[in-house]
């Protein structure tokens, strides 16, 4: 099954908007579900994935970052800032 052509268009623009956020230090340009819309929605999505018998140990500590990233004050994010908080 192909994707549509309006889905490959945003998936071929996602890396550059990234690499623009990280670039700028802006990860608030071009976010669609700013970080605490996501971070609220965690618990539904693990929920469901446990449901439906899908191991979340990957997805958990990902939200655990996102969860940090807003309680660092940065709600209107997306999840690139994500990646400060893994640069050591």
């Amino acid at each position: 099954m192909a994707f549509p052509a309006t889905a490959r268009t945003a998936a071929a623009a996602r890396p550059a908007l990234l690499a623009g956020q990280l670039e700028s230090g802006d990860c608030t340009k071009g976010v669609v579900s700013n970080l605490a819309m996501q971070v609220a929605g965690a618990p539904t999505f693990l929920g469901t994935a446990e449901e439906q018998g899908v191991s979340a140990e990957l997805l958990a500590p990902y939200f655990r970052l996102m969860a940090r990233r807003l309680a660092d004050g940065r709600p209107d994010e997306g999840s690139t800032g994500v990646v400060d908080l893994l640069i050591r």
